[in-house]
């Protein structure tokens, strides 16, 4: 399952919600990077030294996994679908 069912498998619950709740229902849920490799949502959670107490919202929670994620876990760095922004090299002077 992709990174976005996995968390709304562990996101749909009553916030506020404890990261050891998140990480004892999570155990089973598996996140599919875009590269097509796996890994357990527990052992992406299981990284954390300084664990929160909390997650206020799933926005937050979905956030923080995020954050943990493995560099080539979300795509190609620095890609945008939605165009580019015009730079100097494109401007073209009158």
């Amino acid at each position: 399952m992709d990174r976005e069912t996995a968390m709304t498998d562990v996101c749909d619950r009553q916030y506020p919600v404890a990261f050891d709740t998140v990480v004892e229902e999570c155990d089973e849920a598996v996140v599919e990077f875009a590269n097509g490799e796996t890994m357990p949502l527990a052992e992406i959670l299981g990284v954390v030294d300084d664990e929160p107490d909390a997650f206020r919202s799933e926005a937050e929670l979905e956030e923080f996994v995020t954050s943990l994620l493995p560099e080539d876990a979300v795509g190609r760095k620095g890609y945008d679908d939605r165009g580019s922004a015009a730079t100097e090299s494109d401007e073209t002077s009158f």
